[in-house]
């Protein structure tokens, strides 16, 4: 055996050369006479293909323990062995197998699984109880359970107790307990009592469990949960786990599916060493990764149960650990991957930049010193530092200066030759918006013009607008002159949502180069107020720049998330040096005679007032209390006079909105007073205007609401007024959390702490996806929990990325943590304390797949991955091409591991339901008939009667206007409107992003029939296990979601049969008046309804060539034009996105002239 063990030596000596890596610390064992000999093997066999060479594990005798550790980071690393990584991987491939492959899991149970979202054994493991019963205490006096809670009992069975269908038994302390079973009065009810009680009569002594009421005489368990005999009391005793389920699934089944995909998890992570050590697992009271799984699903006490256990802080722990490594591959690829790198001298430092520095001293005013040093922050990112990419947000209060920093970037990054050289973007999410800065970078390049310094290259600077009304022949000239410009043009392009569209973005990306140095592209993409566009929206035009800065007051919880040491982008704050104070009030809405007054004494003192509410019409229910800003207008018109009061609002015209903000900026004007919507929270910079009142403030955002209170005390205002900010709202101490929300306001008035104000009330979305806000999850992550240990998992998560990315972004003080002094931030604290010891390492320090550390990474992001494989695809080939951007060279043992890893990924997406995160699979063999709406229980709560209408009629509009239509359907438990209820709502604005829809599922306080059930897959037992909200909150949610859709436009209710959703959603709505009076309408926000049903029957909508279908189902005329089924039909969502389809497509244009004709007003009730 000894020669062989000589050649298992070199072998792994060859290995880890091969790497350019040092032996390891086995190998390092070998003679310097082993290792000349290991030079001298033949080299025959390095023409074997690798695949066919099984090294030898790095021990003598089977692979490595899992256990292994390293005890220092200049100890060399130990290589895996193919056997090791053949091993895991098949474990890796047992978990992504789908459920089927369970013993005893059908086709029938399988559907039941795939309702909960459970597709795979993976799946199972996250699928964590949603709460646990203590039965572990068994209790001998039964009057110690509360009532109404549960208790575990032993009794004795009484002789001859049994009445009826309830046993009189006693408990170890003498008290009377009735133990009731009842089933219904049917036959087979009545028999399965019956039986129960039979049962329990053979024993002596039981032990029973479930919820106790207590009465003077008694105590009453009725039909408990637990009944069997004494000596069977462990099947009984301990904490049992409560999971969510779906019709056809039973717990037993789940709880088998469970343990198999448990037993599959600890085989996987015996083959993956731990990531933490013994002595940090101690010190945190942490258990292993293996064991924490088990105790998530098993615990033995409520202290090891629910999300706040150790167990389930373990998790969660490893998981961000493997999120920052992912979100550090992110920003590795953002700033690095592609990246043109310019070989020549750049100014270090934008006073030597001949241009920037002219242009600096053209300014009609001085930079502040936060501006100065903001500016030479972004420039070493963006100019300096020639090998990267800057991807940075720009967070600085309203009015400090942000716009005129993006100006002067942009001039240093065309000087410079980044991407095309010669242009740089800014978007703007308003046209007022985009205009303004049009107009001020105007004026700062016709100052800057008679300065230009020859040795800058440039000679001429030309500002260009693009907007929605930059159409045809004017919008190709402007592009065509920006591809023409000449190597001594910078060209500052200014635009809003018109940027964006897919053809502008390739003509962008495809800007040619000044010369040979350069990429193409735009020097420089610049979003401002980045929190008004979506993720998608923002990406769009970042990705035809050299490099991306965003700007915000309040930037969006994703955003301000994904900033700094854990996220992607690098971050700057300026600050403004004077900000005078606003003084924030808030008052009920019932004292606005106070407010009248107050406001009538301020305006003789020389104020002026912002008046903003969220809705311009008025609604159509006369009980409404909700105001608007035509109402609120000619109420303060009756008050004040017509000549002091002007209104503005998106729906105006541009001219007429101009001309009444002109007014009101006049100091000869008479006009003091400005009501108006949201339109005015951006762009607008109005000197004197020192107050501002908004009503129904709780259904504003954080953020808008900070940006309204910017538009008060701007430059050049009189110092004597002082600025005060007025908050009106609905919400009562009842129901605090718009009050919640509305004190962050009234306590601060820093954009920062609000935007993680916000962050903390709303979550951060999808740092990985494309959500902006909202609680994301994670297969093992709970937001409301685990949110503060991401800075440690930042810590150990990303040490892998310091050779690579030698960014401020990983660098931080750790003793900035150590203040704090929350429960929550105990475990941060001891890791940090650790980490600084030298107890705790960060693990995942490797990038080679061949490494011990590089390949757990790998395993442990196949482990927690979500269904959308994308990004885990993107990390995976990007940690190949890590060493490959620093010189390093894999071997061919490396690449053949992270392509067997790769291999798995792609394997494992086998079927649709791996990508289908909204819609729950459904059957699609049932048909919907009128008959259904009878199987309603008797008991059903019935909707007021149909209200009656008046004669007069709201004007209808104009389709072919800017309109926004919000295609729409619901899903109820039946077909009549006074019994039935919506149990499904999905909306979509027409051609928008997908991540932008609308799609909630509702609490309904009757049974979904098991037809409706069989129908839509919408099971009564889903709703009720979930945590769902009731029809009133969804709708509130959904009006939000129409509303900031619309931005000010006119809104159109599609819906294919609008007739019934119309129907459905006012008859929850009548319901809903009929215990509130203020309680919204249809008409609040939608103009006019138009029912694709009536557009597709229309004859002129077909022509000869597109032949009109026979049947006008939806399903029917989407097989008719596409030739396939749709898909998730009968499910709200599915729905939506079919009629979204057959709109878009090229067989309709005229849809909307037809439409024309057969829309319907929405009317007023009484």
């Amino acid at each position: 055996n000894a020669p062989q063990d000589n050649i298992s030596s070199k072998k792994n000596q060859l290995l880890s050369s091969e790497r350019g890596a040092a032996p390891t610390a086995t190998t390092t064992a070998a003679t310097t006479n082993q290792q000349q000999q290991q030079q001298q093997l033949p080299t025959s066999r390095d023409n074997v293909p690798r695949e066919n060479i099984q090294p030898i594990p790095i021990a003598s005798s089977p692979p490595p323990p899992a256990t292994t550790k390293i005890n220092s980071k200049t100890n060399p690393k130990s290589v895996v062995t193919m056997e090791h990584v053949d091993k895991t991987l098949h474990h890796v491939h047992k978990l992504n197998q789908p459920i089927s492959t369970i013993k005893g899991v059908g086709p029938k149970t399988e559907a039941a699984f795939h309702k909960l979202g459970l597709v795979t054994l993976r799946d199972l493991l996250w699928h964590f109880p949603r709460s646990f019963v203590d039965r572990s205490i068994l209790q001998s006096d039964i009057r110690n359970v509360p009532d109404g809670e549960i208790g575990t009992v032993r009794l004795t069975v009484g002789k001859d107790a049994v009445k009826g269908t309830t046993i009189t038994c006693m408990d170890e302390s003498g008290n009377d307990v009735d133990v009731t079973f009842f089933y219904g009065r049917s036959r087979r009810g009545m028999l399965m009592a019956t039986n129960e009680l039979k049962r329990i009569c053979n024993y002596h002594s039981i032990i029973v469990s479930g919820k106790v009421q207590h009465s003077r005489q008694s105590s009453t368990m009725f039909n408990p949960d637990k009944c069997v005999s004494a000596d069977q009391a462990e099947s009984v005793l301990g904490i049992e786990p409560v999971y969510a389920l779906s019709s056809g699934l039973r717990k037993s089944v789940l709880l088998n599916a469970i343990d198999e995909a448990l037993q599959v998890a600890k085989e996987l992570l015996g083959c993956i060493p731990e990531s933490l050590s013994d002595e940090a697992l101690k010190v945190l009271s942490w258990p292993r990764l293996a064991d924490a799984l088990t105790i998530a699903h098993k615990p033995s006490s409520m202290a090891e149960a629910g999300p706040n256990s150790p167990a389930r802080e373990r998790l969660a722990f490893e998981e961000l650990c493997i999120q920052q490594a992912q979100l550090a591959l992110m920003r590795w690829n953002l700033k690095y991957k592609n990246v043109h790198s310019i070989k020549q001298q750049h100014p270090t430092s934008w006073n030597d930049s001949p241009l920037v520095a002219s242009a600096v001293e053209a300014l009609p005013f001085e930079l502040t010193r936060s501006q100065q040093d903001c500016l030479a922050e972004m420039w070493d990112d963006a100019i300096v530092d020639s090998n990267s990419r800057m991807v940075r947000l720009l967070q600085g209060e309203v009015g400090s200066g942000k716009t005129v920093l993006a100006y002067l970037l942009a001039l240093g990054c065309i000087e410079a030759r980044q991407g095309g050289g010669r242009v740089a973007a800014i978007l703007a999410p308003t046209q007022l918006l985009a205009h303004q800065h049009a107009a001020s970078i105007s004026d700062f390049v016709s100052a800057l013009k008679d300065r230009i310094d020859d040795s800058s290259g440039i000679r001429d600077i030309q500002v260009e607008i693009l907007t929605g009304g930059v159409t045809g022949k004017r919008r190709e000239e402007l592009l065509q002159r920006l591809e023409a410009a000449t190597a001594e043009d910078a060209v500052i392009l200014i635009g809003t949502h018109a940027l964006m569209t897919d053809d502008i973005v390739k003509r962008l990306q495809q800007l040619p180069s000044v010369s040979s140095i350069s990429s193409k592209g735009l020097a420089l993409s610049v979003v401002d107020e980045e929190q008004r566009f979506g993720v998608l929206q923002r990406e769009a035009l970042s990705s035809c720049a050299a490099n991306a800065l965003y700007m915000s007051a309040t930037p969006i919880p994703r955003t301000f998330r994904l900033k700094g040491r854990s996220g992607l982008m690098d971050y700057t704050q300026l600050v403004a040096e004077k900000s005078r104070t606003v003084q924030t009030t808030i008052a009920p809405a019932e004292e606005m005679d106070r407010v009248i007054s107050a406001l009538r004494n301020k305006i003789n003192s020389g104020s002026k007032c912002f008046w903003v509410l969220p809705r311009i019409g008025d609604s159509n229910d006369p009980d409404s209390q909700q105001t608007s800003v035509e109402s609120r207008y000619r109420a303060l018109v009756d008050i004040f006079g017509e000549s002091k009061v002007g209104f503005v609002h998106g729906r105006m015209k541009i001219n007429d909105r101009e001309e009444q903000l002109a007014a009101f900026a006049d100091e000869m004007s008479d006009m003091v007073i400005l009501v108006g919507t949201t339109v005015i929270e951006v762009g607008i910079d109005i000197p004197n205007v020192n107050l501002l009142i908004v009503e129904q403030a709780e259904r504003f955002g954080l953020s808008q609401l900070h940006q309204l209170r910017g538009r008060i005390g701007r430059n050049g205002s009189r110092d004597s007024l002082d600025c005060h900010c007025l908050l009106l709202t609905d919400a009562t101490k009842k129901d605090d959390s718009p009050l919640t929300r509305l004190d962050i306001l009234r306590e601060t008035m820093d954009g920062a702490a609000i935007a993680e104000a916000d962050l903390l009330l709303r979550g951060a979305g999808d740092m990985l996806g494309f959500m902006q806000s909202g609680i994301k999850t994670g297969p093992a992550v709970d937001p409301t929990h685990h949110w503060e240990l991401i800075p440690a998992a930042s810590l150990l998560g990303r040490s892998f990325i310091h050779r690579f990315d030698p960014g401020k972004v990983d660098e931080g003080n750790e003793d900035a943590y150590d203040d704090k002094s929350t429960d929550g931030m105990k475990n941060i604290n001891k890791i940090l304390h650790l980490h600084r010891e030298g107890k705790i390492r960060a693990f995942y320090d490797e990038t080679a797949a061949s490494s011990e550390s590089g390949f757990a990474l790998r395993i442990m992001m196949l482990l927690f991955a979500e269904r959308n494989r994308d990004n885990l695809k993107e990390s995976l080939n990007t940690l190949k091409q890590l060493e490959n951007s620093k010189g390093y060279s894999p071997s061919r043992y490396d690449n053949l591991i992270g392509n067997k890893v790769l291999g798995i990924v792609d394997g494992s997406i086998t079927s649709p339901e791996m990508n289908h995160p909204l819609v729950k699979p459904n059957p699609s063999s049932s048909t919907y008939s009128p008959s259904s709406s009878s199987s309603c229980s008797p008991q059903t709560p019935v909707a007021p009667l149909q209200p009656r209408m008046l004669t007069t009629k709201k004007r209808s509009i104009n389709l072919l206007d800017d309109v926004c239509f919000i295609l729409l359907d619901v899903e109820t438990t039946g077909l009549d409107a006074s019994t039935s209820h919506v149990i499904q709502l999905a909306g979509k604005e027409l051609g928008s992003n997908t991540e932008d829809e609308f799609a909630e599922y509702i609490l309904p306080p009757v049974e979904v029939p098991k037809i409706i059930e069989d129908i839509t897959g919408i099971t009564d037992e889903f709703l009720r296990s979930g945590e769902f909200k009731p029809f009133n909150e969804v709708y509130l949610e959904f009006q939000d979601f129409c509303t900031q859709q619309a931005n000010g436009r006119n809104v159109c209710f599609v819906a294919h049969n609008a007739k019934f959703d119309i129907r459905m959603i006012e008859s929850e709505l009548r319901r809903w008046r009929a215990v509130d009076k203020s309680a919204p309408v249809l008409a609040d926000v939608f103009e006019v309804s138009l029912d694709t049903l009536a557009l597709f029957k229309d004859r002129r909508l077909w022509t000869e060539s597109n032949v009109r279908p026979s049947s006008f189902k939806l399903g029917d005329i989407y097989y008719h034009l596409f030739t396939e089924n749709m898909e998730n039909a009968h499910n709200a969502v599915g729905d939506v996105r079919a009629l979204e389809r057959l709109l878009l497509s090229k067989q309709f244009p005229n849809w909307k002239s037809v439409g024309n004709k057969i829309q319907q007003p929405f009317v007023k009730v009484t």
